[in-house]
């Protein structure tokens, strides 16, 4: 049993430009030696292109398939090669860049303070109850990496705030702005020979941080050594270090911010 590859078929030869997304279509002859070869046997016979190739004339597209077809009644083959310029690709899937997209996800959260820092009160100076909400608006990048096995930072990196600045797709992250927020793990696949998980994780974005901003208030404060309780039968408000804020307003509140969430290095991550 043998597969003759005859060459490459001119007359198979396409090629389309649909908004920018360029495809082509090349087709190769073949010849089977016996009834018992099949297109398992024809579409792996050599000088065929392989999942991931570039096309020869344009560098920017990839073959992503290979349409095996026989016509002759079992003696010849037909093999085409279909390209397409809209994902890159390469022979080897671990090295296929990753695929980034951007979006939102809204959000609400209790409305503490306004644009200037001041808090959200009455004009006798107390707290709404229940309190107003807003919006919470999150920017979110979705990164799709081919990987040879299931990463070992999938627990490490829960919840994870960025203790590094990093870039992704050319976007500039500050230290703190990033959140690791889901890692999806899909089915192993193969390409080529090559076994592979594809890995999507989900980054959320915050310009101000994910650090824990809370009013410094309470039943209780500080009086030098002593302990006082404030006689309103209601939280009053700190001065940040325990003691009675005088004369509190809405611009003198205190908040005070925690870090609740792990840091890690973002940078070493399959951003690319």
């Amino acid at each position: 049993m043998a597969v003759t590859n005859l060459g490459e078929d001119p007359g198979g030869r396409t090629a389309t430009n649909t908004k920018g997304v360029r495809t082509y279509s090349r087709r190769w002859k073949l010849e089977t030696s016996s009834k018992s070869d099949d297109a398992y046997a024809v579409g792996s016979a050599s000088g065929l292109p392989l999942i991931g190739s570039a096309h020869p004339s344009d560098a920017g597209a990839f073959c992503v398939s290979l349409n095996v077809s026989n016509d002759d009644p079992w003696k010849g083959w037909k093999v085409t090669a279909e390209y397409s310029s809209e994902y890159e690709l390469t022979t080897n899937p671990i090295n296929d860049p990753a695929i980034i997209t951007w979006g939102s996800e809204q959000f609400q959260k209790v409305a503490v303070e306004d644009t200037s820092g001041h808090a959200i009160v009455n004009s006798f100076g107390d707290y709404y109850d229940p309190p107003a909400m807003m919006d919470d608006s999150r920017r979110t990048v979705t990164i799709t990496k081919n990987l040879a096995a299931v990463p070992s930072w999938i627990l490490s990196y829960q919840d994870a705030v960025n203790s590094d600045a990093f870039t992704i797709d050319g976007f500039s992250v500050a230290i703190g702005k990033a959140k690791m927020q889901s890692v999806t793990v899909a089915a192993k696949e193969k390409r080529n020979g090559t076994s592979f998980y594809p890995v999507t994780f989900t980054i959320h974005l915050q310009k101000n941080g994910w650090l824990l901003e809370l009013l410094d208030a309470g039943f209780r404060y500080k009086v030098g050594g002593a302990v006082a309780m404030f006689d309103t039968g209601q939280p009053g408000m700190l001065n940040g270090s325990g003691g009675k804020l005088a004369n509190p307003t809405p611009s003198t509140v205190v908040y005070r911010s925690f870090t609740v969430y792990e840091t890690k290095a973002f940078s070493g991550l399959p951003l690319s």
